[in-house]
């Protein structure tokens, strides 16, 4: 959902490469990654579930952040209040944030209600709630980094899991580390984004998951 440029000073090849790993690690699809961790990769959080109601709670997840979201890009598009699903300028976004805010919130007071879900789950739905909700005002100041807002989230709460000691192997923050840095330069070759967007992003997402575990 971001725009991309057509800087010529990097190889086709950079550029290719780039716009394959910003839609691998599109905003909405990264929330999805972080709940697929914590309900089947994580060792203990889930464990008193059965597959299928594991996969209930990721459907939840990909229900309210991907599909809803997604759903409202698109008919904003149709009805022309849009000129591009990329929502290239920062006008075009307003509609979406609040969109995802709504839906994003959602999915926090629905996990927050049922005990079998892990707290550090719910604090991730709420941490992703604070950094949308903080996005769109940022958004009316300059174009934050949506991809960094979601990948800064994404490292925010495997730091979380592991201030909470419950991290299964330090390999797990050294690739989601790395996922980071490659997304931003990432962004960086194929989007009209300056570093200071996108590591403004990243800080807020890290930082809000972070917030979430206290508040």
């Amino acid at each position: 959902m971001e725009e991309n440029n057509t800087n010529s000073t990097y190889p086709r090849s950079y550029k290719v490469l780039s716009t394959i790993i910003s839609y691998l690690f599109h905003p909405l699809f990264v929330g999805v990654m972080m709940a697929a961790y914590l309900i089947f990769l994580h060792p203990t959080y889930f464990q008193a579930l059965d597959a299928k109601a594991r996969m209930m709670k990721l459907l939840v997840v990909i229900n309210n952040n991907v599909f809803f979201p997604l759903l409202v890009v698109a008919l904003m598009r149709a009805l022309g209040f849009n000129k591009s699903v990329l929502l290239k300028t920062q006008k075009e976004r307003i509609v979406p944030y609040i969109a995802s805010i709504t839906f994003f919130f959602w999915t926090y007071y629905v996990f927050r209600n049922q005990p079998e879900v892990p707290r550090v789950m719910v604090n991730m739905c709420r941490g992703m709630f604070f950094a949308t909700a903080v996005a769109l005002v940022l958004n009316n100041y300059f174009k934050i980094s949506m991809h960094g807002i979601a990948v800064g989230g994404m490292l925010g709460m495997i730091l979380v899991v592991m201030m909470l000691g419950e991290l299964p192997s330090t390999f797990h923050l050294l690739a989601v580390a790395l996922i980071t840095m490659v997304v931003a330069f990432a962004r960086k070759i194929v989007s009209d984004h300056q570093w200071f967007d996108i590591l403004a992003g990243i800080a807020l997402g890290l930082a809000t998951q972070l917030l979430a575990l206290w508040f």
